[in-house]
């Protein structure tokens, strides 16, 4: 295993939020540290020119691409001379080795089954911290008994050092296709979460991963479709435990987690939780006191009969489908748009389109997305976010149905805005003056 405890001179590759918390510790370990990034010119130690004969090691943020299609041509320089590139998670693993990790991935949900996980946790008065693409850095976490990160498929795919006493794949769609360079890369990506860790939890819904592990030792097979041969397995709005062969969680009253999607975000969280032998009464008063997270189907307002969601965060096809679902019944008129991850989104929203009164685009996918439902749906070219939602109030407002303004994009945020926080904040905002 590499030594860092020696280590004098390194070279930080990118200057987010990981690269900078890195770069933050190791200067606090009297590291010499310089830093390369594209965009940030004005930063602490920041180069243009690299000392490789000084440079001992490169740590790469989980963004910066190493795949042999798309490798960063400093990356690539550091390969050639032999200097080793390790991950912003290798540093944290090599500087805490003993450290106990619980790690959650998936195309969708990793983050809410993240935020549960250690809620529960903690709230059973456990010692454990959260963090990783959740948006904590490791470096600014204390020091724990149990560490629950959400990994994601840059971050598994980039590191070296993975080990975890937990791991647990939620599903696998198509996403991020360009960074890995295809569906058979990303999927290598995240299940190299399981094939990391001692205990492994897996979906038998999840196609891409149960025919792969769903016979291992060291496997949790969790269903949402009432599947018996599943471990765990949740069917009319409770869960069902098969290693004590009766029902541990009722879920009806639940209302903080709405959906098909958070019952499995539920059940891997009860799963894990179980594990660590929380209680199943204990693990239920953490669900019920759980805040989601925001940007993630937060009901943001009601008008009348219309009930305002903000799902800022379904950057792809698959999350958006799950929003969908869960307002069948619902008239629905969606805010479509952003940056497209270039996946056919009917496959994913194509059961859910009756439900849906009109499709309001806005932002670069425009054109792709006006393509793929026409003849299917009635869509509207908008440009831009806040004129998307002002159509879609003046037409919801000639209906007396129970009906929803929903904001599931299906794309990344990157045209128009910082992130898909920002543009889940901005839709609040212009909501909240909407009357």
């Amino acid at each position: 295993m590499l030594d860092v405890g020696s280590l004098r001179n390194a070279l930080i590759v990118g200057y987010g939020v990981s690269g900078k918390s890195a770069c933050t510790f190791l200067r606090k370990h009297d590291v010499n540290v310089s830093v390369y990034d594209d965009g940030a010119l004005d930063i602490p130690g920041g180069v243009r020119q690299i000392p490789w004969d000084n440079i001992e090691l490169v740590i790469k943020s989980p963004s910066v691409p190493v795949m042999p299609h798309n490798c960063h041509d400093v990356i690539k320089q550091a390969n050639a001379r032999g200097i080793p590139v390790i991950s912003t998670f290798d540093l944290f693993k090599l500087t805490n080795p003993s450290a106990k990790i619980i790690a959650i991935t998936g195309t969708n949900g990793k983050s809410t089954t993240t935020a549960l996980i250690y809620h529960i946790l903690k709230h059973a008065g456990l010692s454990v911290e959260m963090g990783g693409n959740i948006g904590i850095p490791y470096f600014e976490l204390p020091k724990s008994d149990w560490y629950v990160l959400e990994m994601s498929s840059y971050e598994l795919a980039s590191s070296k050092y993975l080990s975890f006493e937990m791991a647990g794949i939620l599903n696998i769609e198509p996403d991020h296709l360009g960074f890995h360079g295809g569906f058979e890369n990303y999927v290598a990506a995240k299940h190299l979460a399981l094939d990391n860790a001692k205990m492994r939890l897996i979906s038998l819904e999840d196609i891409e991963t149960a025919p792969k592990y769903a016979d291992k030792d060291g496997v949790i097979s969790i269903s949402t479709d009432c599947r018996e041969d599943a471990d765990v397995y949740i069917c009319e709005n409770a869960i069902f435990d098969k290693s004590e062969n009766r029902v541990c969680v009722d879920l009806s009253g639940i209302d903080n987690l709405p959906g098909k999607h958070n019952q499995q975000n539920i059940a891997f969280a009860y799963a894990v939780c179980r594990q660590l032998g929380i209680p199943p009464q204990e693990i239920a008063q953490g669900i019920r006191s759980f805040t989601p997270l925001p940007h993630r189907i937060n009901i943001v307002r009601k008008i009348g009969n219309v009930t305002f969601v903000n799902d800022s965060k379904a950057t792809n096809p698959g999350s958006a489908a799950k929003a969908l679902a869960t307002f069948v019944g619902h008239k629905i008129y969606w805010l479509v748009g952003g940056r497209s991850k270039k996946t056919d989104p009917l496959p994913y929203v194509g059961e859910y389109l009756p439900e849906v009164q009109c499709i309001y685009l806005f932002g670069e996918a425009m054109d792709e997305f006006e393509t793929a439902f026409a003849g299917l749906k009635r869509t509207v070219r908008c440009e831009t976010m806040a004129k998307a939602l002002h159509l879609a109030f003046r037409d919801v407002a000639r209906s007396n149905d129970v009906s929803v303004v929903l904001l599931s994009p299906m794309c990344a945020s990157f045209d128009q805005f910082a992130n898909f926080e920002e543009r889940g904040n901005e839709f609040v905002r212009m909501v909240g003056e909407l009357d």
